[in-house]
Formats: structure tokens, sequence, C-alpha cells
């Protein structure tokens, strides 16, 4: 009887601990905030895989904070191809690299950069902090933080500056630190 009971609570903590991480693949948390599971490779009809996280009222067309998660499965090697993408980053007249990181024990890169760029008449940096691992099936894994900070005036460059500055070593870790989530694979609703 003892053994049947224990085979039953077993089988209810398997059950929650599956519906648990099902939960969680459409919600993930991040610096102690909720971003939504809002567009997926197949939402958008792209064919790596690839999920894009976003807060509560915003989407994969209108953003200012997104977590990207993205599988590569061309790609055989983080390191070189995070190298890669730090020369484009440093040859991008509206880029500026702000740290790049490699650990060659782990297999890993992290880099940071500021992007300038402008959508609808207005003037923005893109704050970005990439990780790139192996994936355990095939390729790499990517993934990715980014905010926008629209600014109108020098004064605004110079305080998005600060707080990117003050921040950066934070989220580096961050990402460092944190396990890659797995991709979720599913058709979202419109």
């Amino acid at each position: 009887m003892y053994k049947n009971v224990l085979n039953i609570l077993s089988l209810t903590l398997l059950i929650s601990l599956v519906f648990a991480c099902c939960a969680q693949a459409d919600e993930i948390k991040f610096d102690n905030r909720s971003f939504i599971l809002k567009a997926t490779a197949q939402s958008l009809n792209v064919p790596d895989a690839l999920n894009e996280y976003f807060p509560k009222n915003e989407n994969h067309e209108s953003w200012t904070e997104m977590l990207g998660i993205y599988h590569l499965p061309q790609e055989k090697d983080p390191i070189k191809y995070a190298e890669k993408f730090d020369k484009e980053i440093e040859n991008n007249e509206t880029c500026v690299l702000l740290k790049f990181v490699k650990n060659k024990k782990t297999d890993q890169a992290v880099i940071s950069y500021l992007e300038n760029g402008n959508e609808n008449g207005k003037n923005f940096f893109t704050y970005n902090v990439y990780k790139y691992e192996k994936n355990p099936i095939k390729g790499i894994t990517e993934f990715k933080y980014s905010v926008k900070y629209f600014f109108k005036t020098n004064e605004e460059i110079v305080t998005i500056a600060n707080t990117v500055r003050a921040e950066n070593d934070k989220y580096m870790t961050m990402l460092i630190s944190s396990p890659i989530p797995p991709i979720v694979e599913k058709q979202l609703a419109p």
C-alpha cells in the first residue's frame, strides 16, 4: 500500500512539473519582470526556430524591451560565430561595441553593444546583450536581451549612456549565469 501511495504521489508531482514547465514556456521571468511569448518561428513564418518574449502590452512589431531565443542549427562554433558578429558590429557605423567576453572552457560568448536607429520619426538607441552557446541537439543557441531607449535631446543621450554603462555588467552577468530557456514550437493566436 505504501508503494502505491508513493507511486501516486510521484505521478502527481511529475504531472505538476510538466504543467508548470508548459505554463512557463509562455512566460519568462527576467530581472524580476515577466515577459510573454509573442512571436515564434511559426507565427513569423521563418525557417529557424525562435521565440521572442515581450512585456505584456508590447509585441514583435512595437516594443521597447524583449528577450529572444534563437536556434541556429547551421552554425557549429558559438565563439567563432560571436567573433564574426563582433566584426559586423565594429564595421557598422550605427553600432558601438560595449563588451565582448569569450569563455573557451564553457564554449560560450557574450556580446553587448548599442545600435542607433529611427522608428516612425523617433530616434533611439537599442541596447543589446547576446549570449551564444552550443545547442544540445545541433548548432548553437542565441539568447538575447534588448531595450530601446528613445531620445530627443543630447541630454537624454547622456542619460542613456550613463544608464547603459551602469547596467551593462549586470545584464551580461545575468545572461552568462542564466540557462537558455528551451524554444517552444507552437502556433500563437493572432
